[in-house]
């Protein structure tokens, strides 16, 4: 059993109160501290009846995060930081705080197989707060269909171990 929270620690442990267990397709067994779960009193689009969600880092996933509903762990979005994908990303100064990580969701394969992210509508997860929001910018600057592409090469540390840039 795997102990999950924002800040992707992983320990062996039995279920308190407080905590939830959960059963995931993606990582198996999952226990997630109540203080760990992030609120979205709106939901997030497409998926408003979804409120409460915990954001998964895995190291083999990695630069993706995960956003899994807390209510039905078979609803999960890849996020990744949009500053990844353009080191000009930018939204309002009034929707920044310094406890807030935004993030971006992405499509792992569209209908042509193509990787996309959504930079029109970001995630803003508030830490100290637990609350969560997806905003449409009104900028027409980003597309919600950013497409990804990525280059890698082998750091020859390890075989099939890679660093990679995504753009």
């Amino acid at each position: 059993m795997q102990e999950a929270s924002s800040l992707s620690t992983r320990t062996q442990s039995n279920v308190r109160p407080e905590a939830r267990l959960l059963q995931t397709y993606q990582f198996g067994e999952i226990l997630v501290e109540q203080d760990h779960i992030f609120t979205f009193a709106d939901g997030i689009f497409g998926f408003e009846t979804y409120h409460d969600f915990v954001l998964i880092s895995e190291e083999s996933t990695e630069p993706l995060n995960w956003l899994l509903s807390v209510d039905d762990p078979s609803i999960g979005f890849p996020v990744l930081n949009p500053l990844l994908l353009d080191i000009n990303y930018r939204v309002p100064d009034n929707m920044l705080d310094p406890d807030t990580a935004i993030f971006v969701i992405v499509t792992l394969a569209n209908t042509n197989g193509v990787m996309s992210a959504n930079m029109k509508a970001p995630v803003f997860l508030h830490i100290a707060t637990q609350q969560g929001k997806q905003v449409i910018l009104s900028t027409e600057r980003y597309s919600p269909e950013h497409i990804i592409t990525a280059s890698y090469e082998n750091t020859g540390t390890k075989e099939g171990s890679y660093a990679g840039t995504l753009t």
